[in-house]
């Protein structure tokens, strides 16, 4: 593996880092010291971490309906389905009882990715080994089709919070958007279905901000549309990805994480004009509001391999317009100091 491939592995466990506090815990923090041999294999070693930990609070489990013959009676007694027991001759009483089960549909996303995992070559030894210990405590648990698992499907609640970031990963793995692999060359791959992946950039963007620079005031807040009274129900509600505040300066950026940043016209390249439909319409309705802040919009894009590097500024109807992609394949000081550039901005 080339320096530069471990450059962009080594960025996803910086990104991950900052976008899940989960990744504060003293388990995973010693990852940052380690050496990955391919993206699998740092995901293989935090999903080890994530079921270790899981497996130590304990797996999900719910109640699941069971249906069977018994010859004492246990929970609720199916009449209709003694009825067919005693045509057939048969002394015992179908019965349907609730009975608490792993054999969840998390549990069995995460069983799926793991042995994903352990199967791949690029994955380390020791890690496949750790691996497949935690796929040993899962006895009972049944596999899914990893290309039709439904994720709109998952629930979280506070008893199975730990989860949302193990189905992160295992959505990482299960899709493989994160990067486009040509040879031994690994590069950020063009995204076709990266709902999951923006939300990684777009919370990674988040967090650093929060983190590293306290003397601003981060949110992902909802701008008030300063709608008349009777305003229909169906207008969309608009909130921002990252607003930085400092005194009576406010910045709004929206996160971009998907395909190609320029679109090809008849007139040439440009910027998609929803994305900037979207930012203006954020940083006019924000102003309306606060008329006497000053308010900057940015359309902040991940650099992929499809595109060149873009650092933009323009007034525009009053306002401060920025265009920026944030190179997530070089050193990660590099895109630390890319994005306190854009702090420095506020």
């Amino acid at each position: 593996m080339s320096a530069a491939d471990s450059v962009v592995i080594r960025n996803i466990y910086y990104m991950m880092a900052y976008a899940f506090r989960a990744l504060d815990v003293k388990e995973y923090t010693r990852l940052g010291a380690e050496s990955f041999e391919s993206f699998a294999d740092l995901m293989a070693a935090v999903l080890t971490i994530g079921m270790a930990t899981q497996r130590r609070r304990g797996f999900e489990r719910e109640y699941e309906e069971q249906r069977e013959a018994l010859h004492a009676v246990k929970g609720r007694i199916d009449v209709r389905g003694t009825m067919r027991l005693r045509a057939q001759l048969r002394s015992e009483v179908a019965c349907t009882y609730d009975e608490l089960t792993a054999d969840t549909y998390k549990n069995r996303i995460l069983r799926t990715c793991a042995q994903l995992l352990v199967a791949r070559d690029d994955v380390q030894l020791r890690r496949r080994r750790d691996l497949r210990r935690c796929l040993a405590s899962m006895e009972g648990v049944a596999v899914v089709d990893p290309h039709r698992i439904e994720w709109s499907r998952l629930r979280y609640h506070r008893n199975n919070g730990g989860y949302r970031f193990l189905m992160t990963v295992c959505y990482l793995v299960a899709h493989g958007f994160l990067m486009s692999e040509q040879g031994d060359d690994y590069r950020l791959a063009r995204i076709d279905d990266g709902q999951q992946l923006h939300a990684l950039f777009e919370h990674f963007v988040f967090q650093y901000f929060a983190r590293e620079h306290p003397e601003l005031i981060v949110r992902a807040k909802m701008v008030d549309r300063g709608a008349s009274e009777g305003a229909p129900e169906f207008l969309p509600r608009l909130w921002t990805d990252v607003t930085l505040q400092r005194r009576n300066s406010i910045l709004i950026i929206d996160t971009k994480c998907y395909g190609q940043i320029l679109q090809a016209r008849f007139e040439g390249k440009i910027l998609s004009p929803a994305h900037l439909n979207q930012i203006q319409s954020y940083v006019v309705h924000e102003s309306y509001g606060y008329p006497t802040e000053h308010v900057a919009g940015m359309v902040m894009y991940a650099l992929t391999d499809h595109d060149d590097a873009i650092c933009a500024r323009w007034e525009e109807i009053g306002h401060t317009w920025h265009c920026r992609t944030l190179d997530l394949g070089q050193e990660f000081s590099g895109i630390a100091r890319q994005l306190d550039e854009v702090a420095a901005l506020v």
